[in-house]
């Protein structure tokens, strides 16, 4: 049955081996790791990293659903996070039963007081041993979010008797008073997926997939268009550091030459390079105005970006593997400081004057070299912490979400406060996705009938 499945959210089986009393299945391998990993070495989901987990493996279970098949063991350990993409995979399909209406005693049938699962993530009725169908799924597909969520198991206990009883008589508080940052939207849902009776919950994975497109247009993707317009805009950040730098020089050398024409010439042409990134942003400015998007559009769309710098450091900070290397990364970074201090030291010790000109041996040339280059890579390493907000970030969001900024792509003081929460165009949400599931359920009840 399961090896019969084809979706992109389902872990492909290939065969099935069975030697005597053991079963083996021939799966497809995911470079990654599962939920259950991924939240201890990182803690957490982010909203949008929920939204998306929750919405692959709905898809996964409408999938199936639609095959007449209910999987009866999700939890964290089924779910296979891809490490290139963040895709959701589903597997184990090993306890899964047909929901197909049979009678009793027949093969392929959910039979009434056979209890198969995890209690941790067990439904009501699947507890108590009723015949079950997909809404059980969305049960445990809700405990498993709530785990996501939070961190942290819903219903715990020193036995798997104790741990059902709770499943049965125990509601959970709202989601929202756990988690207080998620959309209301995707509260909500979750919150409906854990009802105790099963006719509270969504009818089917479909209508849960309705419900959580309208938690990802709460948390939307930033659109391309500004997305190239921050790395834009950080490019243009970098020139006027850079042409700083070089006027603070280039000052220094005609007040002390007196005038040099050419290092003048040389301050012009960095200008004039200067002000050809400002009037090309600002063409791309008024490119994207033409589009359709506000100014508070992309003041908001900038803020995201920013968010999802400071949510991956976040993620990274709370992976022990990460904030050890970072440590070590930081005592080397101290060490060739030192070493290229005393080096260049050694080396400029060593120069000699004749005639006027100091002059350096080519062993006291290369130790300079040596320092130098030493304390460049030293300070890089140093400076560029991935746990920290770097500082042309800092100066990124007080140049371009400030006075600048507002003169740059037209939005009013006024509007900085309600730009965070509202964006005037939002990315297309999956109703396209939807409508290929609706058909490919059509199409199977009529392969069916």
């Amino acid at each position: 049955m399961a090896a019969s499945f084809s979706h992109p959210n389902i872990v492909p089986v290939y065969a099935v081996e069975e030697d005597g009393q053991s079963l083996a299945f021939v799966m497809g391998f995911v470079e990654g790791e599962s939920l259950a990993e991924r939240v201890k070495r990182a803690g957490p989901l982010s909203t949008r990293e929920l939204v998306r987990l929750l919405l692959d493996v709905a898809y996964a279970l409408a999938y199936a659903h639609g095959r007449g098949v209910v999987h009866r063991d999700i939890k964290p350990d089924n779910i296979m996070i891809e490490r290139a993409t963040g895709r959701a995979l589903l597997m184990d399909f090993g306890v899964a039963r047909s929901i197909a209406a049979t009678p009793v005693g027949q093969a392929g049938m959910t039979r009434v007081g056979e209890v198969v699962g995890t209690p941790e993530y067990m439904s009501p009725e699947q507890a108590t041993g009723e015949a079950i169908d997909g809404r059980s799924d969305l049960y445990s597909l809700g405990l498993t979010a709530y785990f996501a969520a939070t961190g942290s198991v819903a219903y715990t206990g020193d036995s798997a008797a104790r741990i059902l009883v709770r499943q049965l008589t125990e509601v959970l508080p709202p989601l929202s008073s756990v988690r207080g940052d998620l959309p209301p939207a995707l509260s909500s849902a979750i919150d409906r997926t854990l009802a105790k009776e099963r006719d509270d919950r969504f009818a089917d994975a479909a209508a849960l997939i309705e419900e959580l497109d309208a938690a990802q247009s709460a948390a939307p993707e930033v659109p391309l268009a500004i997305r190239l317009l921050a790395n834009e805009l950080r490019t243009l950040l970098l020139v006027m550091m850079f042409m700083l730098i070089f006027c603070i020089t280039a000052a220094n050398l005609v007040l002390r030459t007196q005038g040099n024409l050419d290092v003048l010439a040389a301050a012009l042409a960095m200008l004039a390079v200067l002000v050809g990134r400002i009037l090309q942003v600002r063409s791309e400015v008024r490119r994207i105005r033409s589009e359709g998007f506000s100014g508070e559009a992309i003041v908001v769309g900038l803020h995201s970006v920013l968010a999802e710098a400071e949510e991956r450091r976040q993620q990274l900070r709370a992976d022990a593997t990460v904030v050890r290397l970072r440590s070590s990364t930081s005592r080397i970074a101290i060490g060739m400081l030192c070493a290229a201090i005393v080096s260049a030291g050694i080396g400029l010790r060593m120069r000699t004057h004749v005639n006027g000109n100091i002059s350096l041996p080519p062993i006291a040339i290369v130790l300079v070299i040596i320092g130098v280059v030493s304390f460049g890579i030293g300070m890089v390493l140093l400076l560029r912490n991935p746990l920290s907000a770097p500082a042309d970030e800092r100066v990124f969001r007080r140049l371009w979400l400030g006075p600048i900024g507002r003169v740059l792509f037209g939005f009013s003081a006024s509007s900085v406060t309600t730009a965070s929460r509202a964006v005037t165009r939002v990315a297309p949400t999956n109703n396209a996705r939807l409508d290929l599931l609706e058909a490919r359920v059509e199409q199977l009840e009529r392969r069916n009938d």
